[in-house]
């Protein structure tokens, strides 16, 4: 079970990077973008949909990688800190911002360009989110 649990730490770690790898992306691309002649925003703006499909699968990655440990190595939920519940409660959160971007993607392919900056602030909360269930992660585990 060691060895098991092992690898889901290496799974957990690689989904936590490809996360923060996309929140980073997408920040200095919106930059990008809102600063490029018009001619170059259409193809500069495919680049922040395929960074969030990297995004969910790192999440999707991050709760299966982390939900299993839970019982095969901490012997369930009760068993867990306080600390552990402010993580998990910043999870959900950022698993509800995440589902809204996906939500606002949408909006903005339909042609909704107010959607694009209800995006960014969506992107930053995200990201802030991600850091604080990163600290309470390690204030659990550490």
């Amino acid at each position: 079970m060691k060895d098991f649990n092992h690898v889901l730490l290496i799974l957990h770690f690689l989904g936590l990077a490809l996360g923060f790898s996309v929140s980073f992306a997408n920040l200095v691309m919106g930059r990008l973008i809102s600063a490029a002649p018009p001619q170059e925003k259409a193809v500069l703006s495919q680049f922040p949909p395929n960074m969030s499909r990297v995004g969910s699968i790192a999440l999707s990655l991050l709760w299966v990688t982390g939900l299993i440990p839970v019982f095969t190595k901490w012997g369930g939920f009760a068993t867990l800190t306080w600390q552990f519940y402010v993580k998990l409660a910043a999870v959900l959160l950022l698993t509800a911002t995440v589902l809204r971007i996906h939500r606002l993607e949408r909006l903005l392919q339909r042609g909704d360009s107010a959607a694009g900056a209800r995006i960014q602030s969506a992107g930053k909360v995200a990201m802030s989110l991600a850091v604080v269930a990163l600290v309470f992660a390690v204030l659990t585990f550490g």
